[in-house]
């Protein structure tokens, strides 16, 4: 009888621990905030330059920091005590979220200040990520480590969703000041709920917290040593990096191709969000690592086609067609990838060999949009878009013959 990943009782008893349930009620609500003041950010640039290439450095100044810092990140969550940073670090969200509003109210705010503050937000974001990911494992049995992480899962991608119709709502019916305010509310949120959490304490597993500069490197060894896990980082960091950074362009592509405002811009967005949580709730379902890579190289591919189509899209509702293709598909190799590399690598390297992952995940986009927002300066959106859905299929195509050969490395 096939066991599935995401099932009711599983769910039930993962809400049944105290601090996991503290903490997703209160990292849902955050994470609504932040969606939000991901659109109100881009908008606001936007609104203030109307340029491609502004657009392209605010996504790059926010995931800057991802880039470079994310490692040490890994070794600080490795340190020290992970509840007391992710603490430390919303109380620095919640302080920028507040500037932002308070700076748009009194408009003062500048495409310098803006760029200035969310290098910020990047730099706190790289030095949390690694704790804010281990606190869900260190709260849940390894028997729940499953459903716990299908649950954030889905709920991030709610979010994706719920959070920018809600930041385009308050934007085009009051002003970007009110967006920030919301997602202020929604970060003091989330501070609560760490602050109610109660962990026992932590153990150091290196046994002092020196840091030593060989723990950024055995994580980047290990990919580069292991030809499978290699190949299918290739592939979906260039994916990242030419494909993904469509979300980072869309308010221009959203005023320039479709002339639709921030309305559109939380349809375009929100119909990503959908087409990835249909995708995490089939892929908390199938409950097998079988097949896995299969569905990883496919998804790059239909993913590259997708966003040719849709650099070639001319309206609204053929765009968020395309764009819930691509969300599903995105998800798919994200989420894809991200297990089978955990479910291979050893668990004395997990953290540092995610954190490059993470590096690449997240960083990955930031770069691509910037480089793909200075070329559409010049030539306008659709086709530097459709370059880069180009030349993620060729790089999928020169390494599909890999493809059984990573499966059996990975998925056995």
């Amino acid at each position: 009888m096939q066991t599935y990943i995401f099932n009711f009782s599983s769910i039930q008893e993962a809400f049944s621990v105290r601090n996991f349930f503290i903490y997703t009620v209160g990292n849902a609500t955050s994470l609504i905030g932040m969606w939000a003041q991901r659109l109100s950010v881009g908008w606001l640039i936007w609104d203030l330059t109307e340029s491609a290439a502004w657009l392209g450095a605010i996504a790059m100044a926010e995931f800057l920091p991802i880039l470079f810092l994310t490692p040490f990140g890994g070794v600080i969550a490795d340190r020290y005590n992970r509840l007391s940073i992710a603490k430390i670090a919303q109380i620095v969200v919640c302080l920028i979220s507040l500037v932002l509003c308070i700076l748009t109210f009194l408009n003062q705010i500048t495409p310098f200040i803006l760029i200035l503050i969310m290098l910020i937000a990047g730099t706190t974001n790289a030095l949390n990520q690694a704790s804010r990911v281990s606190l869900v494992v260190n709260m849940v049995s390894r028997k729940l480590m499953t459903p716990a992480i299908a649950i954030n899962s889905v709920i991030f991608n709610l979010a994706r969703i719920v959070g920018p119709a809600i930041g385009g709502l308050l934007i085009s019916t009051t002003s970007v000041s009110w967006a920030f305010l919301f997602s202020t509310i929604t970060f003091i949120i989330l501070l609560f709920a760490l602050n109610m959490i109660l962990m026992p304490k932590e153990t150091n597993k290196e046994g002092n917290n020196q840091f030593q500069i060989n723990d950024l490197y055995k994580g980047i060894t290990f990919i580069t040593n292991n030809n499978s896990v290699f190949i299918i980082v290739l592939i979906t960091g260039v994916n990242s990096i030419l494909a993904r950074p469509i979300i980072e362009l869309l308010p221009g592509f959203s005023d320039t191709v479709f002339n639709s405002g921030p309305q559109g811009l939380a349809i375009l967005t929100s119909s990503m969000g959908i087409g990835a949580i249909i995708s995490s709730i089939w892929l908390a379902q199938r409950g097998t690592l079988n097949g896995l890579s299969n569905i990883v190289f496919i998804g790059v591919l239909i993913n590259s086609i997708a966003i040719i189509l849709f650099s070639l899209s001319a309206d609204l509702f053929t765009g968020a067609i395309l764009l819930g293709i691509s969300g599903f598909t995105q998800a798919c190799t994200g989420t894809g990838t991200q297990t089978l590399i955990q479910s291979f690598v050893p668990d004395s390297l997990r953290g540092r060999v995610m954190s490059v992952w993470l590096v690449i995940g997240r960083g990955g986009p930031a770069f691509g949009a910037l480089i793909i927002g200075i070329v559409a300066e010049f030539i306008g959106f659709p086709l530097p878009i459709m370059a880069g859905g180009f030349l993620t299929a060729l790089v999928l195509i020169k390494y599909l013959s890999y493809k059984n050969s990573v499966a059996l490395a990975l998925e056995t």
